[in-house]
């Protein structure tokens, strides 16, 4: 000790020395010196020292400050534990206590000022285990090299800190910079150079099914904090990368996720207020396996772990079933209140993300034969990604599927907004259709021989709505041999192919779909399967109704309807035969068959009127004959409404029953509905008379269809005439029928 003149030096063991020093301290009015002091720690295998010494060490009781030349340690080992229960240990050692215990002697209202003009520490290990996680986490810093000077508890004294270590073995660590202690602050460039995060895994894994085989973080950047009035205030500026990254999904023993290189630079982090901002993002290299499994369960279903690691719930249906999708559950208030507003989001920017050469492979366990396909060589960007509610977004996508088929998908979108918006556009061209066979075998109990697939799509999400267009090209699809699946539809497959597929091989459709994401039982996957069964299902039960929505304006096509008792062609139903006609010269392969039909009350009626007409046409006729006209058929013949009395007499004197006659015995002139009467009366007309028309009326569209139609006559059948009503309307037509 050194009273103006007198140096001692004092060696002992350190806890004594602090305890004496405790002691004497309420009799010391002068400050006390310590020129230099070597010593050495030795506590086992929590907490050692190979060699330490401090220089110029002054203590002011009376003025609460303690300053330090100079303090150097050599060689410190340190092991932390945190035990089960979640307590570090480490901090109930005996030297803690002692010192805890001496500056409670020490302490009054007054606080302590310390200053420390260098410090430094070389040689240093620490390990931190954790035996509250299962397996236990384990961290060590090895070789850590630190030098920290003029360090303050003095208002507004700043200080530098420079330290270098190694992190768990491979990764490095260093900082520099300034700190200061009242108030907190610090402004440090912090670099980290591959740090494994393979030892995180035990914090993480309780909450996935995945499992980190390897992976590493790096980064280069400025971290600056100010702690004021309690607030924590600051942020991060740098970039970081986590490289050669690769997930394991436990529960099918595969690749999940990987990557060489996620890259984020230009990051602009701050807390008050909260906000991100980053120029760019870069993933490189990247893997992904989505995986369908025999439950029909996707694996990325499963990768969160439920809160109380149950098992995924029993599948409904019979096995080999794919599960049927489950509405999604509204979240209720159970005290019946408003529930709280949700709180505003974090602002969010992202300039630019990069992708280049990505695979996302997908394998079907479900199915059987199993199928298996991966989107090859993804490459594509997205730029201005904000959480602005008025922000859009632009994503460009470009790959390959199945090494062979080009896919590229354009968009417009705000994922990171409150109110989502996407307007997106999807191109995949040549996708060969011979590996869904395994689907087309189950599902339609045939395999598939050959075909290729280009879908267009086009998606757009507006408040909330959902509106879509899938516009499909199937070129050459063949279907081969049968397969016998219970699963496969009874629904005469080959028929709807046919109905689909022009003359060309081709089949273009468009399957447009909508919806509300407010409806729980929303799914983007369903609607387009529903779209797609009940347009194949349209086409076997609606065939005419299909082709006309092809070919007819949206017009049925499954009949054309005639006037009772007449087999001639109206403009209506000339101009469904001519949508029909356009619809078989398309689609070669189909086979028309034609069945007339006919009302037996009202044909029967019908058939008088007609023979009415005809034998009052007949009459003009044969005038125009007397008068060397030409002859023409007796239904080309047109009457004018002044015509037709005229030569209604005349088919009336010329008619065969019985006449009113005058008071002299001539036949007596009527006016022109008791002529009408008394024809139709006398007319005959029996169930052979409708019969016959029913066939005519079959016989007229064959004809139209051979001649003005032009459809090979191999292709058009007819079939047993039909009298008597049914369900679908008036009789009086012919009805349609394909092969």
């Amino acid at each position: 000790w050194k009273d103006e003149s007198t140096v001692r030096t004092v060696e002992g063991d350190l806890l004594g020395l602090n305890a004496t020093i405790g002691r004497i301290d309420h009799r010391l009015a002068e400050p006390i010196e310590l020129v230099e002091l070597g010593y050495r720690i030795d506590l086992g295998d929590r907490f050692r020292t190979k060699d330490s010494k401090v220089k110029g060490l002054r203590i002011d009781l009376h003025g609460h400050r303690i300053e330090l030349d100079e303090a150097e340690t050599r060689g410190v080992r340190a092991r932390m534990v945190r035990n089960k229960a979640g307590q570090v240990e480490w901090l109930s050692m005996p030297l803690l206590k002692t010192a805890r215990k001496v500056k409670e002697e020490l302490s009054d209202e007054r606080p302590w000022n310390a200053v420390v003009g260098r410090l430094v520490v070389t040689d240093a290990a620490v390990r931190v285990e954790d035996l509250s996680t299962s397996p236990v986490a384990v961290q060590t810093i090895e070789g850590l090299e630190l030098t920290a000077e003029k360090i303050s508890t003095d208002p507004n004294s700043k200080g530098t800190l420079a330290l270098k270590t190694t992190v768990n073995g491979k990764g490095a660590l260093k900082v520099d910079g300034s700190i200061q202690l009242s108030p907190v602050a610090a402004a440090l460039q912090v670099e980290t150079t591959a740090i494994p995060l393979l030892p995180l895994q035990p914090y993480f894994t309780e909450f996935v099914n995945i499992q980190l085989n390897r992976g590493i973080v790096s980064n280069k950047g400025e971290v600056r904090l100010q702690l004021d009035k309690g607030a924590l205030a600051g942020g991060y500026k740098g970039s970081l990368t986590v490289g050669d990254l690769l997930a394991v999904d436990k529960a099918n023993s595969a690749d999940f996720l990987k990557w060489r290189s996620l890259h984020f630079g230009g990051i602009d982090v701050a807390l008050q207020p909260m906000k991100v901002d980053i120029a760019e993002v870069a993933l490189t290299d990247f893997y992904t396996r989505l995986i369908l499994s025999q439950e029909g369960r996707l694996n990325l279903m499963d990768i969160m772990r439920r809160p109380d690691a149950a098992a995924p719930p029993a599948m409904a249906g019979k096995p080999g079933e794919r599960p049927a999708e489950k509405p999604m559950e509204k979240v209720v208030d159970k005290a019946g209140g408003a529930q709280p507003a949700a709180a505003p989001p974090i602002p969010l920017r992202v300039a630019k993300v990069t992708l280049q050469g990505g695979t996302v492979n997908f394998s079907d366990f479900f199915i059987k034969p199993n199928y298996t396909v991966s989107l090859g060589k993804v490459a594509g960007r997205i730029t201005g990604l904000s959480s602005a509610a008025d922000s859009m977004a632009d994503l460009e996508l470009r790959g390959s599927y199945a090494n062979s088929a080009p896919v590229q998908v354009v968009a417009k979108l705000n994922p990171l907004a409150a109110e989502s918006y996407l307007d997106l556009k999807a191109d995949v061209s040549g996708v060969d259709l011979v590996p869904f066979s395994p689907y087309s075998g189950k599902y339609a109990g045939y395999n598939i021989e050959k075909g290729k697939l280009s879908l267009n799509v086009a998606y757009k999400l507006e408040n909330r709505k959902l509106s879509a267009e899938n516009k499909l090209f199937i070129d050459q699809l063949t279907f081969g041999e049968k397969v016998e699946s219970p699963d496969a539809t009874s629904l005469p497959v080959n028929l709807a192919i046919s109905l689909l597929k022009n003359n060309r091989g081709e089949i273009d459709i468009n399957l447009p779909i909508s919806g509300s994401l407010d409806d729980p039982e929303f799914s983007v996957g369903g609607l387009i399967v529903k779209v797609i069964v009940n347009l194949f299902v349209k086409a076997v039960t609606s065939p005419f109704a299909l082709l006309g929505s092809m070919f007819g304006g949206g017009e049925e096509l499954s009949s054309v309807e005639f006037v009772a008792g007449y087999a001639s062609l109206d403009a209506a139903a000339i101009k469904r035969l001519e949508s029909l006609a356009k619809a078989l010269a398309e689609r070669e392969s189909l086979k028309l068959e034609i069945t007339g039909r006919a009302d037996p009350e009202l044909d029967k009626e019908g058939v008088k009127r007609a023979a009415l007409e005809r034998a009052v046409k007949a009459e003009k006729l044969k005038d125009q004959m007397k008068k060397g006209g030409e002859g023409v058929s007796v239904d080309a013949v047109e009457l004018s409404p002044a015509e037709y009395p005229v030569y209604l007499k005349q088919a009336y004197r010329e008619a065969k029953f019985p006449k009113p006659r005058n008071l002299v015995g001539m036949q007596k002139d009527l006016p022109v509905e008791e002529m009408e009467k008394l024809m139709l009366a006398n007319a005959k007309s029996g169930e052979d008379d409708v019969r016959d028309l029913a066939l005519r009326r079959a016989e007229t569209v064959q004809s139209w269809m051979l001649e003005q139609g032009k459809v090979p006559a191999a292709r058009v059948f007819l079939l047993p005439p039909k009298v008597g009503p049914d369900d679908k309307g008036k009789a009086t037509r012919a009805d349609f029928s394909l092969r």
